[in-house]
């Protein structure tokens, strides 16, 4: 059977109960789910939620698929601090698709004016959102030239029945591809995938050079084929097993509204004039399951971290071979920080890595070098580490006016920042030994032959 987004919720209801939950009361997609959520953001916990009644709507709604570490773990089948290294090796090994004929995501097809995104459960998140918002699609583009398919998150206001109002983040694939057919007067033709297995979406995260068909890399981090079947009304190939596809083109030389909508930092983004979509047809399975990534939460953070470690700890390796692991924290929204262990075998290599990290990624504002006894995911540990190795006058980094990200609201006009490294590696030689335990004790003496009810 083929990976999809009703295969992981069976997968995690057999063998993973604690990391799903049903709710089964009435909610709005206006506010209301968005409220559940927040209650549980606020106490930490993140389990994916599907919505089975939701206001206005035949479709349930599926929330937090990618929302932990555990969850993503899961579906890459490693553990949770594994996850760059799986990613980096399923991505290095990328599958072409299969084409198909009987595709589950056109068991109801409504053409031109039948198709109608009122009847999509879209939520509005907050009280700043102008409207309701597609924020888990995936787009589908083609370069009119090479084929070579594009895939990429971009957030999606629904501004009629047949009208949607698209962000692209200037000069990204996705904006590129739209600024070529603009050029030549014409409409880009695009899919909009919605309802994927999380390794579906991870592969369609991944940072890719624009000519390798991020179809096969989806392909290699699901292990398994894509399949795809031939759109109804657009010239491209869409996932067969997803839950909906929206069909339309990206209009040239078209702009109008959109926003303000909230974004992965926790604040507003102002109303801007974007690029318009025209919807000319909506597929979907027949008891369809509508996918939504809440906009500033732990998911919409979480998701992008992933490939973005990867592509991290690919581009320090080349700089610092002794690198060991890669995470950019929530506290950092998944994209601002990153925290890196290394073996620290010369003076100068945390050094080294900071300017390695923020050459791969532009969009870092602090790093944060460790040694390799740390555990960068123990955010405990990482400052523990800063306050008792780290002094400001020798190990500190400043880069002013460097480019930075657009949406930190922090930043100055066109998102130009001033980065951080902190280098908070010990000395080579003579620095004090951290307390231990003698290993042999620690092994014998284990908390669940003395403690049980403390042990798990």
């Amino acid at each position: 059977m083929p990976k999809d987004l009703r295969s992981f919720i069976a997968q995690l209801e057999a063998k993973s109960p604690e990391e799903i939950a049903r709710v089964n009361k009435p909610l709005s997609p206006r506010y209301e789910i968005s409220a559940l959520l927040t209650h549980l953001e606020k106490i930490k916990r993140f389990p994916l939620l599907f919505f089975e009644k939701v206001k206005g709507s035949d479709a349930p709604v599926v929330i937090n698929a990618q929302a932990s570490r555990r969850l993503m773990a899961i579906a890459l089948d490693g553990k949770p601090e594994e996850l760059a290294r799986k990613f980096g090796e399923r991505q290095s090994k990328p599958i072409p698709p299969v084409e198909v004929t009987d595709a589950p995501v056109q068991e109801v097809t409504k053409l031109g004016d039948e198709a109608d995104l009122t009847e999509v459960p879209m939520l509005t998140h907050y009280d700043v959102n102008a409207a309701p918002y597609i924020t888990a699609g995936v787009v589908v583009a083609a370069d009119p030239d090479t084929g070579v398919r594009n895939t990429s998150y971009n957030r999606l206001m629904m501004a009629g029945k047949r009208e949607l109002r698209i962000f692209m983040a200037i000069g990204r694939h996705l904006w590129t591809l739209h600024n070529k057919f603009e050029r030549r007067d014409q409409p880009l033709p695009i899919a909009i995938v919605i309802g994927v297995h999380p390794l579906f979406s991870l592969g369609a995260q991944a940072l890719t050079p624009a000519d390798e068909d991020e179809y096969g890399v989806i392909g290699g981090m699901m292990n398994e084929p894509l399949r795809l079947v031939k759109a109804k009304t657009v010239p491209i190939l869409v996932p067969a097993d997803a839950e909906m596809i929206i069909e339309g083109k990206m209009l040239p030389h078209v702009r109008r509204t959109e926003g303000p909508f909230g974004e992965f930092t926790g604040h507003a983004v102002p109303q801007d004039e974007r690029q318009i979509i025209e919807v000319t047809a909506i597929t979907h399975r027949k008891n369809y399951i509508f996918q939504d990534i809440h906009a500033g939460y732990t998911e919409h953070k979480l998701m992008g971290a992933v490939p973005r470690e990867a592509a991290l700890l690919k581009a320090v390796r080349q700089s610092v071979p002794t690198v060991k692991n890669v995470c950019m924290p929530v506290s950092g929204n998944c994209r601002f920080h990153a925290y890196v262990s290394i073996a620290k075998r010369t003076p100068g290599q945390a050094k080294n890595a900071i300017c390695a990290a923020f050459a791969a990624d532009m969009l870092l504002k602090h790093v944060v070098i460790v040694d390799d006894d740390i555990d960068i995911f123990d955010e405990e540990r990482v400052l523990w580490a800063i306050s008792n190795r780290f002094q400001a006058d020798r190990d500190l980094v400043v880069i002013a006016n460097a480019q930075g990200s657009e949406l930190d609201p922090s930043a100055g006009p066109g998102g130009v920042n001033a980065k951080m490294g902190l280098d908070a590696t010990k000395p080579l030689e003579g620095f004090p030994p951290e307390l231990r335990v003698p290993e042999e004790v620690m092994k014998r003496i284990r908390l669940e032959d003395f403690l049980p009810r403390f042990s798990n």
